[in-house]
């Protein structure tokens, strides 16, 4: 249903909304759905009538994640019809942060059904009254989806989010994960060099050790060229793996706490604290 009518009073379909279009548009770490809408004076009880739109925007076609994403707003309030038989055109928007789009991309196995609830107000007498506004469905085709995710730019964020994992794995789990916290308020205050320092502790804990019992290069060099061997023989899981992860970030982390501190830069702390974050995720040990 890409069309909905609004009630005036006792006038049922004194307007209709045709929603014509769907784009997307990118802000400052938030995305917004675009709905392009025409509306058309009816019944002379539209007439130069003032009505403000607002709603609730819903999505089904995404499993158990479908339901809600957010409020619905005029864009340019009020709309305001000064014709019968004449049209004229707005956006209803929608606000989207970058883990609501995630979500989307996750579970979406073919076309999005958007449903969007609208209520409404107008001036009577110098007084605001109630109006009836009907709903729409829409459906987004993949290829029209993709065209707005290109319109928001999603595809040129790289977004890594994960679940906090249980600090109630072992005694040195949580503690490694107490200094990855901690490694994250450096990071909100800007300290770079504390933020690599933190995760440097981070990874020393999680298997139960000091900070300074560091590897050297070659150590690491060693300990790959032995997994390397096993693997040839017998299939190597997960955990002995991501233990020669470990080794590596925490290599890099000592050599991140050495040079001066100008020389720990944004980049350096937040590309750490993210493969620190996806080691702690998946860690089995």
């Amino acid at each position: 249903m890409d069309e909905a009518w609004v009630t005036i009073g006792s006038v049922n379909g004194a307007a209709r909304l045709d929603l014509k279009r769907v784009q997307g548009s990118s802000g400052l770490g938030v995305m917004q759905l675009q709905f392009h809408i025409a509306a058309f004076c009816v019944e002379e009880q539209a007439l130069g009538r003032a009505m403000w739109l607002e709603g609730k925007l819903y999505a089904d076609g995404l499993g158990g994640s479908s339901g809600y994403i957010g409020r619905l707003a005029v864009d340019d309030s009020p709309v305001t019809l000064f014709k019968v038989g004449a049209s004229t055109s707005f956006m209803l928007v929608a606000d989207l942060d970058h883990r609501q789009l995630q979500i989307i991309e996750e579970r979406r196995t073919g076309t999005i059904k958007f449903r969007l609830y609208l209520t409404g107000t107008t001036m009577r007498d110098g007084r605001l009254e109630r109006i009836g506004v009907g709903n729409f469905e829409h459906e987004v085709t993949q290829s029209t989806w993709a065209a707005v995710l290109e319109q928001m730019q999603y595809r040129r964020l790289l977004l890594i989010e994960l679940d906090a994992p249980d600090a109630g794995r072992s005694s040195e789990f949580k503690e490694a994960l107490d200094y990855y916290r901690a490694a994250e308020k450096h990071y909100l205050n800007q300290e770079w060099r504390l933020t690599v320092e933190s995760l440097r502790q981070t990874l020393a804990a999680l298997v139960g050790k000091k900070v300074d019992e560091q590897d050297e290069a070659a150590d690491v060099e060693t300990a790959a060229k032995t997994l390397r061997k096993e693997s040839n023989k017998a299939n190597v899981g997960y955990a002995p793996r991501a233990e020669q992860v470990r080794r590596a970030l925490k290599f890099t982390t000592d050599l991140g706490a050495h040079p001066e501190v100008a020389e720990t830069t944004k980049a350096d702390a937040y590309s750490t604290l993210l493969m620190v974050g996806g080691l702690l995720h998946g860690w089995q040990r």
